[in-house]
């Protein structure tokens, strides 16, 4: 995620990060070839993250004077009634010029006709004959800005304004009461912690925060690749972006280092199987045990988990050597709390 496109605009950059997170790479530049569409099929494992049917998903893109550009991601969403969904990614801040972006409009109403049956033979073959709902648009944020008090106070403090953050699909909307709560229970407790991780990043708020307030060194980690590409590009953003290291990892699976604080913004633990919006759920906690197990190997002395879950964690713990205590509740009925986890 460290390539550098420092001919690019911001958003070209960011968009950049996107594709791939999605594992697309685009043709290379040839003014041979004369102007044409191109579908770039994306890797199931990279699909599934947006519930495409079968994980089947596509990127459509257009050469135009040799070079190619991203115009759509699409893909099919639903069970009993389909819903074409799709991210429209075209921008207005080419570094060609705003001409590049009204020639890319231009081509895009060409490629839609009114038939669905002539734009999926050029799309996925698959898709034919496939009765439609809806169109869904999942559109990539681009003008999104913090509005939780905490971070605007400390974005103004330290940056003289608040950044847009970009917020790209499939990843959870920052300014949201778990980030908030984690952020007002937890930020004001870290002070003389040197290493810090933050599992489950998302957007990369939580990282940005530390990193401003304490002027120290993260490492951001999530499962989501696309998670991590948002955390990149907010971290750019905000002038963070030598402050933060940002992978992919399933929990502990691809962390090696110990900690003095890990901040986990966990999903839920339940006993339903929850198809839809799955990064917010882990069925019967498998997750939240399997980290709680490793947490142990990842605390330096003295370290401490900060974590989102439910209010009772001792069904999760492993049976010895560790303590914990609620520092808040919130959500209706205390149904929701943030924990402090350390070695006894």
């Amino acid at each position: 995620m460290d390539r550098h496109f420092s001919h690019l605009s911001t958003q070209e950059r960011d968009l950049q990060l996107f594709l791939d997170s999605l594992g697309v790479h685009l043709p290379a530049e040839d003014n041979q070839v004369g102007d044409e569409y191109i579908v770039i099929q994306i890797d199931p494992s990279v699909g599934s993250l947006f519930e495409a049917n079968n994980n089947k998903a596509v990127v459509l893109t257009y050469r135009m004077q040799g070079k190619v550009f991203p115009i759509l991601l699409a893909y099919l969403k639903g069970s009993s009634e389909l819903d074409f969904c799709h991210t429209t990614l075209i921008l207005d801040s080419y570094s060609d010029g705003i001409e590049t972006a009204t020639m890319l409009r231009a081509a895009t109403d060409k490629f839609f006709p009114l038939e669905f049956e002539e734009l999926f033979n050029k799309l996925e073959l698959t898709w034919i004959g496939t009765p439609l709902h809806e169109l869904l648009d999942f559109p990539i944020f681009w003008d999104t800005k913090p509005d939780i008090a905490i971070v605007v106070d400390l974005f103004i403090q330290k940056l003289g304004k608040v950044d847009k953050i970009p917020l790209f699909p499939s990843v959870f909307y920052y300014n949201n009461m778990y980030d908030q709560n984690l952020l007002e229970a937890v930020l004001q407790k870290l002070d003389g912690c040197h290493d810090i991780l933050v599992m489950g990043s998302g957007a990369g708020l939580e990282a940005i925060c530390i990193a401003l307030q304490y002027g120290v060194h993260v490492d951001a980690t999530d499962i989501n690749p696309i998670a991590i590409a948002n955390t990149v590009a907010a971290c750019r953003r905000t002038d963070t972006e030598n402050m933060v290291s940002a992978w992919v990892s399933d929990g502990f699976r691809d962390v090696i280092k110990s900690y003095d604080a890990i901040l986990f913004e966990a999903p839920l633990a339940t006993n339903v199987v929850h198809k839809k919006d799955p990064n917010r759920y882990d069925f019967d906690g498998e997750l939240l045990t399997e980290v709680l197990s490793m947490l142990p190997a990842h605390l330096n002395t003295g370290g401490r988990m900060y974590l989102m879950s439910r209010p009772e964690l001792t069904p999760y713990l492993p049976p010895n050597g560790m303590k914990w205590k609620v520092l808040r509740y919130f959500a209706e009925n205390k149904s929701l709390a943030i924990h402090e986890i350390w070695k006894e």
